[in-house]
């Protein structure tokens, strides 16, 4: 049975189960998980899978088929129970605008009670699944890595983000060669090899994560060699080499369906029947076990070392300017201007163009001027997105909130003409229902959505085309503090920040990843009380006591002082 429901709500879906159910004499007694369907593509391959799965995990399957940049937002569903629905029931959400920005509360009445969560990205992962506003109320997050853009970029940003429950479909599909491999060499006489070496492409991520489960399974380095001649045309892992004293055991895949095993001693080659897994196998095996995967983990992270030095997001860039101006007008002026030609640049190469904003005085200031600054430069507010680079978690109309302080003197003025109110991309705050951390997770979630992952690809691209940030006389820099424990969290986009140094305590800040995936940095600092932390920073890149340091665009970083900002500076 498929019901459709057009310009609906979550209220209204869960009513209608209820009915059908009645109706059709179903229940949800034999259910035995919730899955969550993230999907961005083609919805059918994995809801097959998800049916097909259902056989063995009986399960209400919530797949969310997002339209994120559609003009008029709205809710419509699809409804599956019974045979069209495998063993479990289907709920399809087709969200439009600005319905993403509360996908936790669309499906948090949808859920079922005193069940395991699982959800699955099928082809676009977040920065860090746990982080994910739905990620986060999960016991198991399924990435596939294969599927997306980049895909050994994406293994990269998800070790960084990496937590207990995080899998992906690309350690999946190692499973049967994990075991035949392992079969093969435990054949006497069982010794180490001196040299491992796996075929397949580099850019494969299976291949990849072969490589460094051998490396951390065996202590050798695993040597990822390109296949030639036919073999080229073999997706995944095409072979496995162990070279040993006594010889080399070698697997090999000839076909779909089989690979050849030769042994030491045996140079006849054994045919194993071993089949490429279906998506509907691998996602079958993914939820038998909700547990954490910890040598999946422990693979991931040999695979790729993690960053401790978070000056690295900001080396190798261009070597920052100084602009030296008479006073704070001034360098809110200036700092407006460059900005406005800046984005007027972006937006003649790209259809949208991302402008971060911030609070304090010289930064309300540079808001001030940009709506003239923009107008004159001919930037197109239709295609303009603002964010912010940390706000204070505080009630909505706290003057505390950066938000609060630019409202009158830019929102308003560039929603009169023409931004839409979806382009503002506000913080939430404890208003909006949400913890700190939810509140945290929820704007990294915004910036994936947006295509704010690029932070975690930032040697060759960038997301955000203006960051406007301005400097504390401790040197801190959004709400990342000298020698604060929370600007050691680069896992997510968007952190929850506590105990802050400079009350109020609680905020939420983009992390130095995100921070250093700007074309354009620039640095607004006037009076005298800042210049220490400016002569600091324009020393060596040092973020852990001095922040203001470790931040770079990748085209230029800009620093506007005033006269007596610069006053500590070596002319």
């Amino acid at each position: 049975m498929i019901t459709t429901l057009t310009d609906t709500t979550a209220s209204a879906i869960d009513k209608k189960m209820i009915e059908m159910r009645e109706t059709f004499g179903a229940n949800t007694i034999g259910r035995v998980l919730t899955l969550i369907i993230i999907a961005t593509g083609d919805i059918e391959e994995p809801l097959e899978a998800a049916v097909s799965a259902s056989h063995e995990h009986p399960a209400r399957v919530l797949v969310v088929d997002a339209e994120p940049g559609a003009e008029e937002s709205g809710l419509d569903a699809e409804i599956r129970v019974g045979r069209d629905a495998g063993a479990g029931e289907i709920v399809i959400l087709r969200a439009r605008g600005e319905i993403m920005a509360s996908l936790d509360t669309l499906v948090m009445a949808l859920l079922l009670p005193d069940a395991p969560i699982v959800t699955w990205w099928p082809e676009s992962a977040p920065s860090s699944p746990i982080h994910d506003v739905l990620g986060s109320m999960s016991q198991r997050r399924i990435t596939d890595a294969a599927a997306c853009s980049g895909p050994i970029a994406t293994l990269k940003r998800l070790r960084r983000g990496y937590s207990n429950g995080d899998s992906d479909l690309a350690w999946s599909r190692l499973t049967r060669w994990r075991g035949l491999v392992a079969s093969a060499y435990e054949v006497p006489p069982v010794t180490a090899p001196k040299q491992v070496q796996v075929s397949g492409s580099a850019e494969n991520p299976s291949v990849a994560l072969m490589a460094a489960w051998l490396s951390h399974s065996l202590g050798v380095d695993a040597e990822i060699v390109e296949p030639t001649g036919e073999a080229s045309d073999i997706a995944g892992v095409h072979g496995v080499r162990l070279i040993r004293e006594d010889g080399t055991i070698d697997l090999t895949r000839v076909s779909d369906d089989a690979i050849v095993l030769t042994l030491p001693g045996d140079d006849s080659g054994q045919h194993v029947t071993m089949p490429r897994r279906s998506l509907n196998e691998l996602l079958a095996e993914e939820l038998r076990r909700l547990d954490p995967d910890e040598v999946y983990g422990e693979v991931l992270a040999s695979a790729f070392s993690g960053i401790d030095d978070f000056g690295t997001y900001a080396s190798g860039k261009p070597v920052a300017t100084d602009q030296v101006l008479p006073d704070a007008d001034a360098v809110a002026l200036a700092a407006a201007e460059t900005a406005a030609s800046q984005l007027a640049a972006a937006l003649a190469q790209r259809s949208a163009a991302h402008l971060v904003v911030t609070g304090g005085t010289v930064g309300t200031k540079t808001a001030q001027a940009l709506p003239e600054a923009l107008a004159a430069a001919g930037v197109d507010t239709a295609r303009l997105h603002i964010w912010w680079g940390d706000e204070r978690f505080v009630d909505r109309e706290s003057s505390d909130r950066n938000e609060v302080g630019v409202r009158a003197s830019l929102l308003e003025p560039l929603q009169e003409a023409g931004m839409p109110a979806r382009n503002i991309h506000v913080v939430p705050s404890p208003a909006d229902g949400m913890s700190l951390d939810e509140a945290a997770a929820w704007y990294g979630q915004q910036l994936d959505i947006a295509g704010g992952d690029e932070p975690f690809r930032t040697r060759g691209r960038a997301f955000f085309d203006v960051l406007m940030l301005g400097v504390g006389p401790d040197g801190h820099v959004a709400s990342l503090f000298p020698e604060h424990r929370d600007q050691r969290q680069v896992g997510a986009s968007a952190v929850a920040v506590t105990n802050s140094p400079k009350p109020p305590a609680e905020r939420i800040s983009l992390t130095w990843p995100v921070l250093n995936s700007a074309r354009h940095v620039a640095l607004l600092v006037a009076g005298a009380e800042k210049a220490e932390a400016v002569a600091a920073a324009h020393g060596d890149i040092d973020p852990w006591p001095v922040p203001a340091s470790a931040v770079r665009g990748l085209e230029s970083t800009t620093w506007f002082l005033d006269t007596d900002a610069a006053s500590q500076l070596s002319r």
